[in-house]
């Protein structure tokens, strides 16, 4: 990419960081409950508002745009190399998901762009230098993380297992790095079940623990909207297997199959005497949300009475 076209896309995406946010301030005028503001309904609501009130600034000529307006910008874009080097600038500049009409200049390269996302998603490690301060750790992951939204949006199924390989590598992965590729694994949903389930009952002989904790997560956050019986049985292995139990018994409450009930009740009750707060109420929790009886389930911290 030539030094001219880099400062038109800085040029370009300055702007759309101004436009954006005014349209945000509009839109939210007003809007002070935090129940609303965090409702699905509404979420839907600003997402289309939003990008129907940005339609028009994309087809007005801007001062200073050569191309003069974004659009053409974004048409004149004949490259590959160009495409992802405007693509690399959209993810470090802007939050969120990028112009729809950028994702269209790079989708029009079919499996080509793909791959390129690929690279980009592993262009870096994964994990912070000895000191490295953490806003710059992000902000080098940047374009990695955004190249594995993308991917995720579009199924892209040979990503899959480097992206997985490079994620599983990692002992203690970083919850930035770890919402990364939850945004590229659950749009899968059914496609990637086998896999995650593959990779989490792998490493069951070893304890559960680090990134495949992650991995049970993003497999309970498929199966909430596709339940599975692949998923059920590989979340009663997970919370065998795991470490931090907390987390599978969290996550067989969250995923909301009532088999799961026997099985955290007669864990509470062999284990009793030696289990930490946080996993106590953590398990009884789940095992209410489940639709389990917890009366007769004895109380070892005599905090609140688990008849109530």
């Amino acid at each position: 990419m030539d030094n001219l076209m880099r400062e038109q896309a800085v040029f370009l995406f300055n702007e759309y960081n101004r436009v954006l946010g005014e349209v945000y301030d509009e839109l939210l005028e007003g809007v002070s409950s935090e129940s609303t503001l965090a409702s699905a309904d509404f979420q839907d609501y600003l997402q289309n508002s939003v990008i129907n009130s940005l339609q028009p600034w994309f087809v007005t000529e801007l001062e200073g745009l050569s191309e003069g307006t974004p659009e053409e910008f974004f048409d004149s874009l004949l490259a590959i190399e160009d495409v992802m080097d405007v693509f690399a600038i959209a993810a470090e500049m802007l939050d969120g998901d990028l112009p729809d009409l950028l994702m269209l200049r790079i989708g029009a390269f079919g499996e080509a762009s793909s791959d390129l996302l690929v690279k980009m998603a592993l262009g870096h490690d994964w994990l912070p230098a000895e000191g490295e301060d953490d806003d710059v750790f992000r902000s080098t992951l940047a374009v990695d993380l955004a190249a594995l939204r993308v991917l995720g949006q579009w199924t892209y199924e040979p990503a899959i297992e480097p992206v997985l390989n490079r994620f599983c590598a990692i002992s203690e992965p970083d919850e930035y790095v770890a919402d990364g590729i939850k945004a590229f694994v659950v749009p899968f949903g059914e496609k990637i079940i086998p896999e995650l389930s593959a990779r989490i009952e792998g490493a069951s002989g070893e304890g559960i623990k680090g990134p495949f904790e992650y991995l049970v997560i993003f497999l309970t956050e498929i199966g909430r909207t596709e339940p599975d019986e692949a998923i059920f049985q590989c979340l009663k292995q997970a919370f065998r297997s795991m470490e931090h139990k907390v987390i599978a018994a969290i996550c067989l409450g969250d995923y909301g199959d009532g088999r799961a009930v026997p099985l955290l009740k007669s864990y509470l009750d062999r284990h009793i005497s030696e289990i930490d707060r946080q996993f106590f109420y953590e398990t009884v929790s789940a095992i209410k949300r489940l639709g389990g009886d917890i009366s007769d389930i004895q109380d070892p911290f005599r905090d609140f009475s688990t008849k109530k």
